[in-house]
C-alpha cells in the first residue's frame, strides 16, 4: 500500500513539473528578448483588465491578441531603450491617471482595492505599472521625434470654429469609441467594413475594436471617451450629426487611415462659448491624432527590421 502511495506521489510530482514546464515554454524571440507561454497568459489577463468584455472572446482569438500585443510592446521597449534609460518606477501624473481609469472601469474605487483585485488575478501592481510606463515612454519618444512634423492649419480651424459657433444653440458632448484601419491600396474597405459589422454582431463592439483597430484605443475596446463637438473637425461633426446612439459610422478617410466612429452617449451643455479655449482644444485633438498616426507608422516601419522568431 505504501509503495502504491509513493508511486502516486511521484506521479503527481512529475505531472506538476511537466505542467510548470509547459507554462514556461519559450514561444517567441524578439531580437534577444524571449516571450514565454506564461507571458502570454499574463498578457491575456492584462488585456481583459483593460477591456473586461474580452472575457467573452474565444481563447484562440484572445491568444492571438495577447501574442501581437506583447510582441509590439517588446519592439517599443527595445526601440525606446536605444535613446533613453527607462525608469519603470516613474511617478508620472499620466501614469496615475491611467491607473485610476483602469480600476474605475473595473468598478474599483481605490488603489489599495485595485492591488487586491490584481492579486486575485495573479497579477502584480508592479507588472501593470511597468507596462503602462513603457507606453508612456513610447509616446514621449514619438512626441520628441515627430512633434516638429505635425502640421496644423490654424487659420482653417479658426474659420471652421467661427462658422460652427454661429449655429450652436447648445453644445454637444459625445461619448465616442473608434476603430482605426490603416489605409492601403490592397485593402478592400467595403469588405473590411462588412467583416467589422459581422464581428460587431457576434463579438460586440469592444472586442471587435480590439481585433481590428490599429489605434492605441484598441486595448480599451476602442473607447475614446467624452469629446466636446467643438474639438472635432467639421467633417467629423457632420457625420456624427447623422448618427444615433449605438450606431457605427460608415468608413471615414482621415489622412492615411480609415476611422469608424460609434456614439455611446450624448449630453448637451449650455452654450458658453470661449473661442480661444475651443481653438486650443481642437488643435490639441488634431495634434494627438497626427502623433498617433506617426506612432503607428513608425512601429510598422521598425517592425520590418526586427528579428521575430517563433520557436
Amino acid at each position: 500500500m505504501k509503495k502504491k502511495i509513493l508511486i502516486f506521489i511521484c506521479f503527481l510530482s512529475l505531472f506538476n513539473f511537466q505542467s510548470k514546464a509547459i507554462e514556461s515554454k519559450i514561444l517567441f524571440k524578439v531580437e534577444n528578448e524571449i516571450i514565454t507561454s506564461l507571458d502570454i497568459i499574463k498578457e491575456k489577463k492584462y488585456l481583459i483588465l483593460l477591456n473586461p468584455k474580452l472575457k467573452n472572446l474565444d481563447n484562440k482569438k484572445l491568444n492571438n491578441l495577447a501574442t501581437q500585443s506583447i510582441i509590439n510592446e517588446k519592439i517599443k521597449e527595445l526601440e525606446v531603450k536605444k535613446y533613453f534609460s527607462i525608469d519603470y518606477s516613474i511617478e508620472d501624473p499620466n501614469l496615475k491617471d491611467i491607473i485610476k481609469g483602469l480600476y474605475s472601469v473595473n468598478g474599483i474605487t481605490s488603489e489599495q482595492d485595485f492591488i487586491k483585485y490584481l492579486n486575485d488575478l495573479n497579477l502584480e501592481f508592479k507588472f501593470v505599472k511597468e507596462k503602462i510606463s513603457i507606453e508612456i515612454f513610447w509616446n514621449n519618444f514619438i512626441f520628441r521625434k515627430y512633434n516638429n512634423q505635425v502640421v496644423i492649419n490654424n487659420e482653417l480651424i479658426k474659420e471652421e470654429i467661427t462658422n460652427e459657433v454661429k449655429k450652436l444653440k447648445k453644445i454637444k458632448e459625445y461619448n465616442l469609441s473608434e476603430i482605426q484601419i490603416e489605409y492601403e491600396k490592397n485593402i478592400d474597405i467595403n469588405e473590411t467594413y462588412k467583416k467589422i459589422i459581422e464581428s460587431d454582431k457576434i463579438n460586440g463592439f469592444e472586442n471587435t475594436a480590439t481585433l481590428f483597430s490599429i489605434s492605441e484605443t484598441a486595448k480599451y475596446g476602442g473607447k475614446i471617451g467624452w469629446v466636446n463637438e467643438t474639438s472635432l473637425s467639421t467633417k467629423v461633426n457632420k457625420i456624427l450629426d447623422n448618427l444615433k446612439i449605438g450606431e457605427l459610422s460608415s468608413p471615414i478617410k482621415i489622412a492615411n487611415n480609415i476611422i469608424l466612429l460609434k456614439i455611446n452617449d450624448i449630453k448637451y451643455l449650455e452654450r458658453k462659448i470661449d473661442i480661444n479655449k475651443i481653438f486650443k482644444s481642437r488643435v490639441s485633438f488634431e495634434k494627438n491624432q497626427q502623433l498617433e498616426r506617426f506612432s503607428i507608422a513608425y512601429l510598422n516601419k521598425i517592425k520590418k527590421n526586427i528579428n521575430i522568431n517563433e520557436l
